[in-house]
């Protein structure tokens, strides 16, 4: 049976601390769900460098239910909402700007990744366009 070494670019990811390594906390994070480990040697005294598998443990959390009141499924109000035009739009309109705020933000790291990984950041941009720039032509708009 052979071992497998997993690597990401340069450096071996190992899923327990050798004995002896440390947790370098000087260091970035290069890729999600690890941190860097290092044998505890200087740079010039042939320091070895991996990434350590970080497995997170999220911590329960507790709340105290004592205040809590059973929440009672009869209506009491029985009254009528009417919602103009002026407020559906402005709601609208609200929601069409978290949705573009979202947008930006994963073609902000979609361009992030792309520049890490020396890909073409031009090449996604491009498609999403031709993507919006198609959404005008005749074939796509109902009359």
């Amino acid at each position: 049976m052979s071992c497998l070494k997993i690597m990401y670019k340069h450096w071996e990811i190992l899923e327990t601390l050798p004995i002896g390594w440390s947790v370098d906390k000087t260091a970035g994070v290069p890729l999600s769900g690890c941190e860097y480990i290092t044998n505890g040697k200087s740079v010039v005294k042939g320091q070895k460098r991996a990434l350590l598998r970080i497995k997170k443990k999220y911590p329960v959390v507790k709340q105290k239910t004592d205040h809590i009141k059973p929440i009672s499924l009869k209506k009491e109000n029985k009254h009528e909402y009417v919602i103009d035009g002026k407020y559906v739009r402005t709601v609208n309109k609200l929601a069409r700007k978290q949705f573009e705020e979202k947008l930006l933000k994963d073609i902000r790291f979609d361009l992030m990744v792309c520049e890490i990984e020396g890909w073409d950041k031009l090449e996604y941009i491009k498609e999403l366009k031709t993507l919006i720039d198609g959404l005008g032509t005749r074939s796509n708009v109902e009359t």
